[in-house]
């Protein structure tokens, strides 16, 4: 760049040159990603099927096609966008230090990850959505099952009173899919319904309770009264265990983060006050690895504490 500022006429807009390359990767990916939006989309709404379908790994047979439920954890048309920007962003800054063919060829793996990492957190948020509204949903039904009503009338009275949401979109689910034409011949049973769900949700904790309530829809409405009103008490007990070992695994989250903040600031601020000696140790090879290195190693107490600090219990 310095040669460049020597031999050019105007100088001070020079860096419009070294920034063409950057600008051609950045229009290629967005204009190509507003032309094949739709396909994306229909691309990563097939790969949230197909997550859904690993579920139904091993020995267990995949429910009727009439009875099949994807949860979508995350829109697709959004995710595009997002993946797009933030692409075309790392594309733009590889292509600084390579060739514009090796930097789109590069941002194929980046757009992968990001879409993967994407998917796990918009599943993580989906979840959590759903064990946050399971307990008074839960409640509400074991009520209602209790003053005589049936479990169709229940689940209907409930989808009312809920908010909007994961939960309410797969209760929703539960009434819809009752009487459904089914592939293999007869009509969608209250029991068959709650069955397919209990094999198909994100969540560990419905799907246990759903595994419950399957076995009860078809017994007397009494029966599935009291079922109801065990699952609701040993569903609160588990939220009273679950918030307990959250209070008492805070401090180790909090250590972490101390940890972690405290050697990330020491090392910006050697960066800051050494820039260059911190460009000429990690420009080379051996550098880059070396601060892949560090740069993990200063990450670690902070994830570690929040991977530690994270609390599940679905035994009730």
């Amino acid at each position: 760049m310095s040669d460049l500022l020597a031999t050019t006429t105007h100088p001070a807009s020079a860096w419009l040159i070294s920034a063409t390359p950057p600008a051609l990767v950045s229009a290629v990916l967005l204009v190509s990603t507003l032309l094949l939006r739709d396909r994306l989309a229909l691309a990563l709404a097939l790969a949230q099927s197909k997550v859904s379908a690993r579920r139904h790994g091993g020995s267990r047979p995949r429910p009727d096609p009439a009875l099949v439920w994807v949860p979508t954890t995350i829109d697709p048309s959004r995710m595009v966008i997002i993946c797009a920007g933030v692409v075309a962003i790392v594309a733009a800054a590889l292509s600084f230090a390579a060739p514009i063919f090796l930097a789109l060829a590069l941002s194929a793996p980046f757009a992968a990850v990001l879409i993967w990492v994407l998917l796990t957190l918009a599943e993580a948020r989906y979840v959590g959505l759903i064990d946050r509204d399971l307990t008074a949903a839960l409640g509400r039904m074991s009520a209602l099952l209790r003053s005589g009503s049936g479990f169709r009338t229940a689940l209907e009275r409930v989808l009312v009173d809920m908010p909007e949401g994961p939960l309410r979109d797969e209760w929703g689910y539960l009434l819809t899919r009752q009487g459904a034409n089914l592939e293999s011949g007869g009509i969608a049973t209250p029991q068959q319904v709650v069955a397919a769900l209990a094999e198909q949700t994100s969540s560990a904790r419905q799907a246990t309770l759903l595994s419950h309530l399957s076995v009860a829809v078809s017994q007397p409405q009494d029966v599935l009264a009291r079922r109801c009103e065990a699952a609701y008490d040993a569903i609160q007990s588990s939220d009273r265990r679950r918030e307990e070992a959250v209070t008492e695994l805070a401090q180790m989250r909090y250590s972490g983060m101390a940890v972690g903040m405290a050697g990330i600031a020491m090392a910006s601020y050697l960066t800051l006050t050494q820039w260059e000696r911190v460009v000429a140790a990690y420009s080379t090879p051996l550098g880059i690895i070396v601060g892949t290195v560090v740069i993990a190693a200063l990450a670690l107490p902070i994830i570690g504490g929040l991977l530690l600090a994270r609390a599940a219990d679905v035994d009730y």
